[in-house]
Protein backbone atom coordinates (compact mmCIF):
# COMPACT_ATOMS: atom_id res chain seq x y z
CA UNK A 1 0.00 0.00 0.00
CA UNK A 2 2.84 2.56 1.11
CA UNK A 3 4.62 1.88 -2.10
CA UNK A 4 1.73 2.30 -4.00
CA UNK A 5 1.26 5.47 -3.09
CA UNK A 6 4.62 6.54 -3.18
CA UNK A 7 4.34 5.55 -6.85
CA UNK A 8 1.56 7.60 -7.08
CA UNK A 9 3.01 11.23 -5.19
CA UNK A 10 6.18 10.46 -7.61
CA UNK A 11 3.95 10.45 -10.67
CA UNK A 12 2.00 14.06 -9.76
CA UNK A 13 5.38 14.96 -8.89
CA UNK A 14 6.78 14.53 -12.20
CA UNK A 15 3.25 15.46 -14.24
CA UNK A 16 3.52 18.67 -12.09
CA UNK A 17 7.30 19.33 -13.50
CA UNK A 18 6.35 18.41 -16.99
CA UNK A 19 3.60 20.80 -16.56
CA UNK A 20 5.65 23.97 -15.78
CA UNK A 21 8.09 23.49 -18.02
CA UNK A 22 5.28 22.89 -20.92
CA UNK A 23 3.55 26.47 -19.92
CA UNK A 24 7.31 27.91 -19.58
CA UNK A 25 9.42 26.63 -22.36
CA UNK A 26 12.80 28.43 -22.77
CA UNK A 27 12.84 30.30 -26.28
CA UNK A 28 16.23 30.02 -27.79
CA UNK A 29 17.42 33.81 -28.69
CA UNK A 30 18.37 33.74 -32.15
CA UNK A 31 21.36 36.23 -31.74
CA UNK A 32 25.45 35.22 -31.20
CA UNK A 33 27.06 36.31 -28.09
CA UNK A 34 30.76 37.28 -28.82
CA UNK A 35 32.97 38.08 -25.95
CA UNK A 36 35.93 40.46 -27.03
CA UNK A 37 37.27 40.92 -23.56
CA UNK A 38 36.87 40.01 -20.09
CA UNK A 39 34.07 38.27 -18.61
CA UNK A 40 30.17 38.00 -18.68
CA UNK A 41 28.17 36.94 -15.98
CA UNK A 42 25.61 34.82 -17.30
CA UNK A 43 22.15 33.98 -15.15
CA UNK A 44 19.63 32.00 -16.84
CA UNK A 45 15.94 33.15 -17.24
CA UNK A 46 14.22 31.51 -14.40
CA UNK A 47 17.53 30.55 -12.49
CA UNK A 48 18.91 32.51 -9.56
CA UNK A 49 22.25 31.21 -10.34
CA UNK A 50 24.78 32.89 -11.91
CA UNK A 51 27.89 32.03 -14.03
CA UNK A 52 30.74 33.74 -15.55
CA UNK A 53 31.61 33.03 -18.51
CA UNK A 54 34.59 34.20 -21.42
CA UNK A 55 33.76 32.20 -24.23
CA UNK A 56 30.49 32.42 -26.54
CA UNK A 57 27.56 30.67 -25.36
CA UNK A 58 23.47 29.74 -26.80
CA UNK A 59 21.13 32.57 -25.43
CA UNK A 60 17.79 31.99 -24.20
CA UNK A 61 15.12 34.80 -23.88
CA UNK A 62 15.11 36.13 -20.50
CA UNK A 63 18.78 35.91 -19.61
CA UNK A 64 20.51 38.49 -18.22
CA UNK A 65 24.04 39.86 -18.95
CA UNK A 66 26.08 42.10 -17.18
CA UNK A 67 29.70 42.52 -18.23
CA UNK A 68 32.55 42.52 -15.41
CA UNK A 69 35.56 45.29 -14.75
CA UNK A 70 37.24 45.95 -18.47
CA UNK A 71 34.92 43.65 -20.40
CA UNK A 72 33.03 44.09 -23.38
CA UNK A 73 30.92 42.02 -25.75
CA UNK A 74 28.81 42.20 -28.98
CA UNK A 75 25.40 40.85 -29.48
CA UNK A 76 24.65 39.72 -33.43
CA UNK A 77 20.93 39.08 -34.22
CA UNK A 78 20.67 36.80 -37.70
CA UNK A 79 19.57 40.00 -39.34
CA UNK A 80 23.00 41.66 -39.00
CA UNK A 81 21.71 43.71 -36.11
CA UNK A 82 24.01 44.75 -33.48
CA UNK A 83 24.24 45.22 -30.19
CA UNK A 84 27.43 46.48 -28.17
CA UNK A 85 28.04 46.06 -24.19
CA UNK A 86 30.46 48.22 -22.38
CA UNK A 87 31.88 46.80 -18.85
CA UNK A 88 30.06 46.85 -15.86
CA UNK A 89 26.82 46.79 -18.11
CA UNK A 90 23.54 44.72 -17.21
CA UNK A 91 20.81 43.95 -19.61
CA UNK A 92 18.13 41.34 -19.91
CA UNK A 93 17.68 40.43 -23.87
CA UNK A 94 14.57 39.39 -25.30
CA UNK A 95 13.58 38.17 -29.20
CA UNK A 96 12.29 41.85 -29.48
CA UNK A 97 13.40 44.08 -26.89
CA UNK A 98 16.06 44.53 -24.31
CA UNK A 99 16.38 45.98 -21.09
CA UNK A 100 18.90 47.88 -19.55
CA UNK A 101 19.14 48.17 -16.00
CA UNK A 102 22.90 49.95 -15.94
CA UNK A 103 25.53 50.78 -18.02
CA UNK A 104 25.94 51.72 -22.32
CA UNK A 105 25.31 49.96 -24.92
CA UNK A 106 25.03 51.10 -28.74
CA UNK A 107 22.83 49.79 -31.28
CA UNK A 108 23.01 49.53 -34.91
CA UNK A 109 19.59 48.08 -37.21
CA UNK A 110 19.30 46.17 -40.27
CA UNK A 111 16.12 44.69 -40.66
CA UNK A 112 14.41 44.73 -37.43
CA UNK A 113 13.13 47.98 -36.97
CA UNK A 114 9.80 49.08 -35.37
CA UNK A 115 8.56 46.16 -33.81
CA UNK A 116 11.88 46.40 -31.27
CA UNK A 117 12.32 48.35 -28.65
CA UNK A 118 15.03 49.13 -25.85
CA UNK A 119 13.64 49.79 -22.32
CA UNK A 120 15.40 51.03 -19.02
CA UNK A 121 13.93 52.27 -15.87
CA UNK A 122 12.52 55.08 -16.79
CA UNK A 123 12.58 55.35 -20.45
CA UNK A 124 11.48 53.32 -23.29
CA UNK A 125 12.24 53.66 -26.96
CA UNK A 126 11.37 52.90 -30.20
CA UNK A 127 13.46 52.32 -33.48
CA UNK A 128 13.03 53.80 -36.50
CA UNK A 129 16.47 54.57 -37.11
CA UNK A 130 19.71 52.25 -37.13
CA UNK A 131 22.56 53.93 -34.85
CA UNK A 132 22.16 55.09 -31.50
CA UNK A 133 23.60 55.00 -27.80
CA UNK A 134 21.79 54.09 -24.47
CA UNK A 135 23.26 54.64 -21.14
CA UNK A 136 21.75 54.34 -17.78
CA UNK A 137 23.93 55.88 -14.70
CA UNK A 138 24.21 54.54 -11.23
CA UNK A 139 21.28 56.81 -10.58
CA UNK A 140 18.87 55.77 -12.72
CA UNK A 141 19.27 58.76 -15.19
CA UNK A 142 19.04 57.21 -18.99
CA UNK A 143 20.07 58.79 -22.19
CA UNK A 144 19.72 58.38 -25.99
CA UNK A 145 21.91 59.98 -28.37
CA UNK A 146 21.00 58.93 -31.99
CA UNK A 147 24.36 58.62 -34.60
CA UNK A 148 22.12 58.08 -37.77
CA UNK A 149 18.50 57.52 -38.70
CA UNK A 150 15.93 58.36 -35.79
CA UNK A 151 14.46 57.09 -32.35
CA UNK A 152 11.30 58.42 -30.74
CA UNK A 153 12.54 58.41 -26.99
CA UNK A 154 9.09 57.88 -24.48
CA UNK A 155 8.97 58.38 -20.44
CA UNK A 156 7.52 55.58 -18.52
CA UNK A 157 4.95 57.94 -17.30
CA UNK A 158 2.43 58.60 -20.30
CA UNK A 159 2.88 61.72 -22.24
CA UNK A 160 4.19 62.76 -25.44
CA UNK A 161 7.33 61.01 -27.03
CA UNK A 162 10.66 62.60 -28.47
CA UNK A 163 11.66 62.11 -31.70
CA UNK A 164 15.34 62.18 -32.25
CA UNK A 165 17.29 62.35 -35.64
CA UNK A 166 21.42 61.82 -35.99
CA UNK A 167 23.35 64.45 -33.75
CA UNK A 168 20.51 64.60 -31.13
CA UNK A 169 20.00 63.50 -27.47
CA UNK A 170 17.65 63.38 -24.94
CA UNK A 171 17.73 62.30 -21.11
CA UNK A 172 15.54 61.23 -18.23
CA UNK A 173 15.78 61.12 -14.80
CA UNK A 174 14.91 58.44 -12.19
CA UNK A 175 11.38 60.40 -11.40
CA UNK A 176 11.09 59.91 -15.64
CA UNK A 177 10.98 63.44 -16.16
CA UNK A 178 12.49 64.05 -19.61
CA UNK A 179 14.49 66.18 -20.65
CA UNK A 180 14.68 68.70 -24.06
CA UNK A 181 16.19 67.09 -26.95
CA UNK A 182 19.98 68.67 -27.03
CA UNK A 183 22.56 68.25 -29.34
CA UNK A 184 25.89 66.39 -28.48
CA UNK A 185 29.59 65.96 -30.35
CA UNK A 186 28.12 63.25 -32.55
CA UNK A 187 31.83 62.76 -34.04
CA UNK A 188 33.84 62.53 -30.63
CA UNK A 189 31.10 59.91 -29.40
CA UNK A 190 30.81 57.65 -32.60
CA UNK A 191 34.39 57.23 -32.20
CA UNK A 192 33.95 55.67 -28.61
CA UNK A 193 32.25 53.00 -30.51
CA UNK A 194 34.16 52.47 -33.85
CA UNK A 195 34.56 49.49 -35.22
CA UNK A 196 38.18 49.38 -34.63
CA UNK A 197 37.56 49.43 -31.05
CA UNK A 198 35.32 46.66 -31.35
CA UNK A 199 36.97 43.90 -33.51
CA UNK A 200 37.48 40.69 -31.82
CA UNK A 201 41.41 39.60 -31.46
CA UNK A 202 42.52 36.13 -31.21
CA UNK A 203 45.50 37.42 -28.94
CA UNK A 204 45.27 36.80 -25.14
CA UNK A 205 47.57 38.81 -23.27
CA UNK A 206 48.92 38.34 -19.35
CA UNK A 207 46.74 41.97 -18.81
CA UNK A 208 43.16 40.54 -20.10
CA UNK A 209 44.47 36.89 -18.17
CA UNK A 210 44.80 39.29 -14.89
CA UNK A 211 41.45 41.11 -15.13
CA UNK A 212 40.10 37.52 -15.83
CA UNK A 213 41.16 36.53 -12.56
CA UNK A 214 40.50 39.57 -10.39
CA UNK A 215 36.66 38.86 -11.85
CA UNK A 216 36.44 35.26 -10.73
CA UNK A 217 38.42 36.57 -7.65
CA UNK A 218 35.19 39.06 -6.67
CA UNK A 219 32.46 37.00 -8.02
CA UNK A 220 33.89 33.48 -6.54
CA UNK A 221 36.32 33.76 -3.97
CA UNK A 222 40.07 32.90 -4.00
CA UNK A 223 39.58 29.32 -3.31
CA UNK A 224 36.99 28.70 -5.81
CA UNK A 225 38.20 26.31 -7.84
CA UNK A 226 37.48 28.59 -11.18
CA UNK A 227 39.57 31.30 -9.71
CA UNK A 228 42.38 28.96 -8.97
CA UNK A 229 42.05 27.87 -12.58
CA UNK A 230 42.58 30.91 -13.98
CA UNK A 231 45.11 31.71 -11.53
CA UNK A 232 47.55 28.96 -12.68
CA UNK A 233 47.00 30.34 -16.42
CA UNK A 234 47.92 33.64 -15.49
CA UNK A 235 51.16 32.15 -13.13
CA UNK A 236 51.86 29.97 -16.80
CA UNK A 237 51.28 33.01 -19.29
CA UNK A 238 54.08 34.97 -17.05
CA UNK A 239 56.29 32.30 -16.78
CA UNK A 240 56.62 31.66 -20.15
CA UNK A 241 57.09 35.46 -20.68
CA UNK A 242 60.43 35.33 -18.70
Amino acid sequence: MKRSIMCFLVFIFLFSCSSIFAENPLVVLDAKLEILSGQVKLTRVGSTKSDVISRSCQLYAGDLLETLKESKTVLTYTDGTTMRIKERTLVEVQPTSIRVFKGKTWYKFTKRGSEFRIETPSLVAGIRGTEFEVAVSSRKKTSVSVFEGAVIANSKVPGKGVLLTAGQAVSCDKNRTLSNKFNFNLEEMRADWSDKEWQSSAKTDINSIFINYLNFKNEFGENDPRTIEVKEALDKARSQEK
